[in-house]
């Protein structure tokens, strides 16, 4: 036979536990969402951004260009590093980021072989960024960039392919 007889102790006990067990749902949650969402997304700000001589680009091949900028993202500022590859062609600038789309290390362009190879877990993109061997789930990001008054700009917003 159930026991109908809910103190009210037993009754301000439980209710206290669910409401506690509720602000820890909400808070862990949030907690969660804000460090999790950002990776999830990859989503960065589209800012153009300065990255160099467009004299010092060569014609025909993946020029390594190391950028850093200001961002702010939601309440936090820093200086944020990225590395692409453009590839000038005439007038037409084909650029990628060098961020490995499985964990986010660099991958380094293979003169020899002519892919993206990432040296942590040994995925390999092709020249257009598409991912054809290792564990990259998709390929690497597309980038805009431009030239303006001799000097090369580069959207840091990502592109899908």
């Amino acid at each position: 036979m159930p026991d109908n007889n809910m103190t009210r102790r037993k009754f301000l006990a439980t209710g206290i536990g669910v409401i506690s067990g509720a602000i820890a749902l909400g808070v862990g949650g949030a907690a969660i969402t804000a460090v999790v969402a950002p990776a999830v997304t990859n989503k960065r700000e589209d800012k153009w951004v300065e990255a160099g001589n467009a004299d010092d680009l060569v014609q025909g091949q993946f020029n390594k260009i190391n950028i850093a900028y200001d961002a702010k993202d939601a309440w936090m500022e820093g200086k944020i590093k990225l590395l692409a590859y453009v590839k000038p062609d005439g007038d037409n600038l084909f650029a990628l980021s060098a961020t490995c789309s499985h964990l986010g290390c660099n991958v380094k362009f293979d003169e020899q072989s002519g892919k993206f190879k990432c040296p942590c877990h040994t995925g390999v993109y092709d020249a257009t960024g598409k991912n054809i061997s290792g564990p990259p789930p998709k390929p690497l990001s597309h980038l805009e960039a431009k030239i303006e008054d001799g000097k090369l700009f580069i959207n840091t917003g990502i592109k899908e392919a």
